[in-house]
């Protein structure tokens, strides 16, 4: 969801900032996805804002790396000219539901390049650990996230016509939804980092909350 006013042109650049994480709170639902609701407060200085579900340039997950025969490489873990494993450069098929990108349709564990503008909206989150030092938690990581999707997602335009380049000011929030905020962050002690993307590629400067919290602290019901 968002929420944007125009203003004077000039006076902001056309690379979107976060100006403030305004709210944050998580909402516990027994039996199905949990939500990171977050609203961040934004400027842009053209207003290139948000993506539609139908824009399938933007929307595609990955892009597929070939080899020089134009084939899809696969994962081999004794070919040492392969990446390590790990959920972000590689992707797998789900059970027998095979990868299909454009007309390629592909049974293998192949090498790709993640397309940022799936989510337009990205959420870090950083854990306090044993040393007392906050880390960037790893989703990239299969040990630590099972190879579930990293946090965050999509918002949709914030104007109808983009021939308009007024700078834009305002609100965004975004459920980030997931299973693995309690199995992975029930006790932990965490903050949270939001980048946003326009539809030209800028992209923000990382905004950090300043304080560290646990889920049950911001704990709501679901309405």
């Amino acid at each position: 969801m968002g929420l944007a006013a125009c203003v004077d042109e000039g006076e902001f650049s056309d690379i979107p900032e976060i100006t403030a994480i305004e709210e944050i709170y998580f909402v516990d639902v027994d039996g199905g996805s949990d939500s990171l609701v977050i609203s961040v407060a934004f400027t842009d200085g053209d207003g290139d804002l948000g993506i539609s579900a139908r824009e399938s340039e933007f929307i595609t997950p990955f892009e597929i790396v070939r080899d020089n025969q134009g084939e899809p490489i696969k994962f081999d873990p004794a070919n040492p000219n392969n990446p390590p494993f790990n959920c972000c450069d590689w992707a797998t098929p789900s059970g027998l539901n095979p990868i299909i990108v454009g007309t390629d349709t592909i049974f293998d564990t192949i090498q790709v390049i993640q397309n940022p503008f799936v989510r337009n909206f990205e959420v870090t989150i950083f854990r306090r650990e044993e040393d007392g030092v906050f880390r960037e938690v790893d989703f990239c990581n299969p040990q630590v996230s099972g190879c579930r999707p990293p946090l965050g997602g999509r918002f949709p335009p914030l104007k109808d016509d983009f021939s308009n380049d007024k700078p834009r000011v305002g609100t965004i929030t975004h459920f980030a939804q997931s299973l693995v905020f309690k199995p992975l962050f029930r006790n932990d002690s965490i903050k949270i980092g939001v980048v946003i993307r326009d539809r030209s590629g800028n992209e923000s400067d990382m905004f950090i909350t300043e304080d560290a919290f646990v889920l049950n602290d911001i704990t709501r019901l679901p309405e």
